[in-house]
């Protein structure tokens, strides 16, 4: 009996010692994903922040339309209109590119414009030696203005960092029409709740005929002026309805400020999307919900 009741003991002592040693070898295997394989050729692989299974893909979007821009990036491509919430990888069809934002400074230009024009227009180029991505984030530097976009995510909220130059014509612009590929909107909704907090939703068609998708976002920074126009017409009121809803959140810098948004996205209201961010982002740490996108993927590598 005896006999029997150590043997049971040093085989479950060897059971806990060997789950122990697996906990210990954990490995760091995010450090060897090289997230720009795939973004060139055919390959229609995202380019951005988002976690394991998670519903946002916070990324760049080039100019370029085609199918080789079927996840709204290609590596062959130097140009950035802004960063949306939403993307296929891998697809052969473009769709999605849901809520578009774009950091800026000086004139306000409410079209994207041009690769060849982009004086009159948001877009600005870049370099790809400018460029940092691995799980769960993403930056890069805007040649246009030396503005520095970094992103990361969690599962349903997109969170933006912009670090600006000193300047008191600073702005960031939220444009619901962009999509990608064949994705078109069709229904487009902002209302300004206050200061730090705007709502609406973009309902679209493309390859999915009826795609609907609500957001909340939050400013870290209280705006001095949001402006909302539908198209280029300037809306008086603090809401704008129609197929081309847009606003520009503006403000004034100091060198090197920065500023984040914190956009929640629900398939179902609003109000879950606000949810979601004081869920899953409470706070405004940047950094640490950065990590925790690694973390996430490392668990996942690690299986």
């Amino acid at each position: 009996m005896n006999k029997n009741l150590k043997s049971t003991f040093f085989a479950i002592l060897g059971v806990c010692c060997l789950q122990v040693q697996g906990q210990t070898n954990k490995q760091n295997l995010t450090q060897y994903v090289d997230p720009f394989i795939g973004t060139g050729f055919h390959g229609h692989v995202f380019m951005g922040a988002n976690v394991p299974f998670g519903a946002v893909q916070l990324g760049p979007v080039n100019i370029s339309q085609g199918w080789d821009w079927c996840s709204g990036y290609h590596y062959s491509d130097p140009t950035i209109i802004g960063f949306s919430h939403t993307h296929l990888s891998g697809t052969g069809i473009g769709d999605l590119g849901d809520l578009l934002f774009m950091p800026a400074v000086g004139k306000i230009n409410l079209k994207k414009g041009t690769a060849k024009d982009m004086d009159n227009g948001y877009i600005s180029g870049f370099d790809h030696k400018d460029e940092v991505a691995k799980p769960g984030y993403y930056s890069v530097i805007l040649k246009k203005n030396g503005i520095k976009a970094e992103m990361t995510a969690s599962e349903r909220v997109g969170f933006q960092k912009y670090t600006f130059p000193a300047s008191d014509k600073s702005h960031i612009i939220l444009d619901l029409v962009e999509g990608i590929g064949w994705d078109k909107a069709v229904d487009t909704y902002i209302k300004v709740k206050n200061d730090t907090l705007i709502e609406g939703y973009r309902f679209s068609k493309g390859w999915a005929p009826d795609q609907r998708i609500y957001f909340a976002a939050i400013l870290s920074k209280p705006a001095k002026k949001i402006q909302l126009y539908n198209n280029t017409r300037e809306m008086i009121n603090k809401v704008v309805l129609g197929d081309s809803a847009k606003a520009v959140l503006q403000f004034s810098t100091l060198k090197d400020e920065v500023i984040k948004i914190k956009v929640g996205i629900s398939a179902v209201s609003t109000e879950n999307a606000l949810m979601n961010i004081k869920k899953e982002i409470a706070g405004w740490n940047f950094e640490k919900v950065a990590a925790q996108a690694d973390e996430n993927w490392n668990k996942e590598l690690n299986k």
